[in-house]
């Protein structure tokens, strides 16, 4: 990836973590799975065209938020 395309990634997973969050703290407490299925999936609709599969997405979200093994 170029570092554009890398930019692009990361500014994508950036707004999915923020809707995630916003979803997610309403109350009641919605169904985990319901809730944030849809909101990965817009998201990763943006930045497919540049090659990123929907795992790598997933993964590169994860990696920003501190879970899956962050890269050093």
């Amino acid at each position: 990836m170029t570092p554009e395309q890398e930019n692009a990634c990361r500014a994508a997973c950036r707004r999915c973590t923020e809707e995630i969050r916003q979803a997610m703290s309403k109350r009641p407490k919605p169904n985990w799975e319901a809730t944030v299925k849809p909101i990965i999936q817009k998201h990763h609709r943006q930045v497919a065209p540049l090659g990123v599969s929907l795992l790598e997405f997933v993964v590169k979200t994860g990696r920003l938020n501190g879970r899956y093994g962050v890269e050093s």
